[in-house]
């Protein structure tokens, strides 16, 4: 009889938790809702925790992000553009930025938005770059990408 009682009893207390339900339009979503146009990317390399290697990307420049709330659409120089979902979230108190497009799917730190400018980092791990024609190895770099809001 004790557990015909107890057995409803755990699946309401179980049940009665907070409902969340993954929303994909939030304010966070909205907070970079618009159009952005890259005005600088740029990779820092780092071996032992120093600096060692900056490179600036210049191809990227001038690609265009529109993102609508759920979807964005990225306009690239060459003209070419590509359509995929976004969403803003919060991870580890951190601002985070997830966003798939063409099949591949991308998680960046947003470190910086506000309402003209925004900038989002990614860490790459097992890395190289080029010093003169030697290939060099890093332990990790630091894809950078700096918008501007366009008007």
């Amino acid at each position: 009889m004790k557990i015909l009682f107890f057995i409803p009893l755990l699946c309401w207390i179980v049940d009665v938790g907070p409902k969340v339900k993954p929303e994909t339009n939030t304010p966070l979503n909205s907070s970079i809702k618009g159009k952005w146009t890259n005005e600088r990317t740029h990779l820092q390399f780092i071996v032992d925790s120093h600096l060692v290697h900056e490179e600036e990307i210049t191809d990227e420049k001038g690609k265009e992000y529109n993102f609508d709330g759920t979807t964005v659409q990225v306009i690239y120089p060459d003209g070419t553009t590509a359509q995929g979902t976004y969403s803003v979230f919060i991870e580890e108190e951190k601002k985070k930025l997830f966003m798939q497009l063409r099949g591949t799917t991308n998680t960046y730190t947003l470190i910086a938005v506000t309402p003209t400018s925004m900038a989002w980092q990614k860490d790459l791990e097992d890395t190289y770059y080029y010093e003169g024609f030697t290939r060099k190895s890093a332990e990790r770099a630091i894809y950078t990408e700096e918008l501007k809001r366009k008007q």
